[in-house]
Formats: C-alpha cells, sequence, structure tokens
C-alpha cells in the first residue's frame, strides 16, 4: 500500500529546503497551498502539494521569481497546470537520476 500522506519534515527533506521554509510558503500561497491538518495542528501533505510545492520551489529557487511574482504565475496558469507541472518537474528529476546511475554503472 501506497503511503498517502507525508509530514513536513519528510516534505523538507525530499526538497532539500527547512520546514520553516514550507510554512513561509504556505502562509504566502495560503489560496493554493492548503495541507491537510490533524486536531493537533500538525500538517499532512498529499502528493498534489507536494507537486504544488515543487512547483514553488522551482519558480523561487531556480527560475528566482519573487514571491509576487511566483503568484502571478500561478495565478495565470490555474491549479490544474500547477500540478501538472510540479508533477513533470519530479519525473524530469528521477529520470535524470536514473540516467545519471546507468552512466556510472557503465563506467
Amino acid at each position: 500500500m501506497e503511503k498517502k500522506y507525508w509530514t513536513i519534515q519528510e516534505v523538507a527533506c525530499h526538497l532539500g529546503v527547512a520546514p520553516s521554509l514550507i510554512r513561509f510558503w504556505e502562509k504566502s500561497f495560503s489560496g493554493i497551498l492548503q495541507p491537510h491538518k490533524n486536531s493537533k495542528g500538525a500538517r499532512r501533505y498529499q502528493e498534489k502539494d507536494i507537486a504544488q510545492l515543487q512547483y514553488i520551489y522551482t519558480l523561487v529557487k531556480e527560475k528566482g521569481y519573487s514571491l509576487a511574482g511566483a503568484r502571478k504565475v500561478i495565478q495565470k496558469h490555474g491549479i490544474a497546470s500547477t500540478i501538472t507541472q510540479g508533477e513533470v518537474v519530479q519525473r524530469l528529476r528521477r529520470l535524470r537520476s536514473f540516467l545519471v546511475a546507468l552512466k556510472t554503472d557503465t563506467d
């Protein structure tokens, strides 16, 4: 059975950022990022949330957008494309890792 929810620590580790940055992005993109919270207030992220965070990471950290600029891009393209683009980035990273490992094995 595949995991349905991830903790903020697991997501932060996956993205290579601090949990505080994820909380900051959650406030900055409040209409977009809305992870589930349990009765104690602990955040639980689903795949769609992680894909959205991945897209925000790509816009802000890799492409150099300001937070306001990233919000405009996301608002212009909508949440559906945000998820799709985040998934594309994630798949490309997995493919790159696979190709690097394959090259290392053949050397």
